[in-house]
């Protein structure tokens, strides 16, 4: 279960920037979607092309939903990325759920395996942060953790 945000809103012109500036961007997302909608967005939510991906996926389309809010020290955000075909999840955590991993955490389960471990960023800009995950994702933990476990 994830810690709520501690309070304040969403920034709508952030999500309409990451939208822009990132999953527009990045030719495996499909479609990206303002919740509830582009004035009072609470979160986006991506969708990739199952067969644009590598190893391809499918038939249904992995999602990726994000939450971000602006905030001192450090933002607070959840980037999820799950794959319904595989029962992969990943996530990139900057919020209160794990302090003893530091102030940001990635995630991941698949079969009967879990781990979470510390991670920091190299930038603070909200769509570089954005691009470095959803590079990670595609070059590195798919291919590491989705397909681990399956033989490939």
């Amino acid at each position: 279960m994830s810690v709520p945000h501690p309070g304040g809103d969403p920034n709508a012109n952030l999500y309409a920037q990451l939208k822009r500036d990132v999953l527009d961007r990045v030719p495996q997302i499909t479609t990206v979607e303002y919740v509830p909608d582009d004035i009072e967005a609470k979160e986006l939510r991506a969708r990739f092309d199952p067969n644009r991906l590598a190893p391809p996926t499918g038939p249904e389309s992995p999602k990726l939903t994000i939450k971000w809010y602006r905030q001192v020290p450090h933002d607070w955000f959840q980037v999820n990325y799950s794959d319904p075909n595989m029962g992969f999840h990943a996530g990139w955590h900057q919020d209160e759920d794990h302090p003893d991993l530091g102030p940001a955490h990635f995630q991941y389960s698949v079969d009967d395996t879990a781990d979470r471990w510390g991670i920091t960023f190299e930038h603070e800009t909200p769509s570089l942060i954005l691009w470095d995950i959803i590079e990670a994702l595609l070059e590195d933990v798919r291919p590491q953790y989705q397909y681990s476990n399956d033989g490939s």
